[in-house]
């Protein structure tokens, strides 16, 4: 990417986005306003109709899962949801001969329903570890998206397989400590938070079970177009901004969201990511404070977390230096803040602690 020049941002088919609508509508909840703070409108997602920014996506079922107060939304939206609706990609993965095929299917062309997701499946002994990896979007923006996701695709899974399957393990990035049980009752297995990445793991066995919508001519039919779709989806996206911001997330816990880890984990010299993001009009110190605004301001809202842990969560030494912080990032003290009784909702709300190591 050039200097000045504007970066190519991953864009969606506006799926979860006609879900949410359909679900708010149900609710009695106007959608325009929604829309508009995500900087959508309801012409933007029609079918047929030219693609949506996926960051916009993601923000629109954020402020969705606020307007219910669903902290759960996506999982909840997924279920409600008609995975036929997200188009060719399920009609090519129902053709295939068993679960595993399908699974194939979906991680090769799963860009054509979203550019900022890649499926990547890792083959062990036993198992298939299917693994979400994301371009060109933040992470701590995604959490509504990731769960609607994920859950989506089991879901078209049990539709085309006419069981009631089960991953043997289920992990998400972002962190959570309400509505556990709902991801255990949907998944059918434990599900971890504030994990390594997103992913499900499926057994061997599972995988060969065979689809009762099996139509290898369907298949062979509909490559051809896929290939063309796919293909036009794999354009170099996002900024790297995002990327810097989903390896800080990562080592914020571990207090080592220093400059030379994270260049390190990109692959490039500090020099390199001090010019670029300079180019992309911010430096890596405005990252790392902006990022540790947006997740405080997620965590304060948690009772069961205190302050130490909150601090501790965004790589501070100590408490003293996180409400330092805080005040300069709000003009108030976090524990003036927390004791208000009505506290202003963030939309990324949840969280689980992991210790470290």
């Amino acid at each position: 990417m050039t200097q000045g020049a504007a970066p190519v941002l991953p864009t969606v088919n506006g799926f979860a986005v006609r879900c949410a609508t359909i679900a708010l509508r149900r609710r009695k909840i106007a959608t325009a306003p929604l829309l508009e703070s995500a900087r959508l409108s309801e012409g933007d997602f029609d079918v047929g109709q030219s693609r949506i920014n996926a960051t916009a996506q993601a923000d629109f079922l954020e402020r969705s899962a606020q307007a219910l107060n669903d902290s759960a939304f996506g999982l909840h939206l997924a279920e409600q949801a008609d995975p036929r609706d997200a188009g060719v990609l399920f009609y090519i993965a129902s053709g295939g001969k068993d679960l595993g095929e399908a699974l194939r299917l979906f991680a090769r062309y799963f860009r054509i329903v979203n550019e900022a997701v890649r499926l990547k499946l890792t083959e062990t002994a036993t198992s298939v570890i299917v693994e979400v990896d994301l371009l060109g979007l933040p992470r701590h923006s995604f959490r509504q998206n990731a769960e609607f996701g994920i859950a989506v695709i089991l879901k078209a899974l049990r539709d085309v397989a006419a069981r009631k399957i089960r991953p043997g393990r289920v992990t998400f990035a972002h962190p959570r400590n309400s509505n556990l049980r709902e991801f255990e009752r949907f998944y059918l297995c434990p599900v971890e938070f504030a994990a390594a990445s997103d992913l499900m793991e499926f057994s061997n066995d599972t995988l060969a079970v065979p689809l009762t919508t099996t139509d290898q001519k369907l298949v062979q039919a509909l490559k051809p177009f896929c290939d063309m779709a796919a293909k036009e989806r794999n354009t170099t996206i996002g900024t790297l901004r995002s990327m810097v911001e989903n390896e800080m997330q990562r080592l914020l816990p571990n207090g080592k969201a220093q400059k030379e880890n994270v260049a390190k984990r990109l692959a490039m010299s500090t020099r390199t990511l001090s010019r670029r993001l300079a180019e992309e009009g911010t430096t890596f110190e405005r990252v790392l404070d902006d990022l540790r605004r947006s997740l405080a301001l997620q965590y304060i809202h948690e009772p069961g977390v205190s302050l130490s842990q909150v601090a501790w969560l965004l790589g501070y030494e100590g408490s003293t230096s996180f409400n330092h912080a805080f005040v300069r990032w709000t003009g108030r003290s976090p524990t003036s803040l927390r004791s208000e009784k009505r506290l202003p909702r963030h939309p990324n709300f949840g969280l689980v602690l992991r210790r470290r190591r």
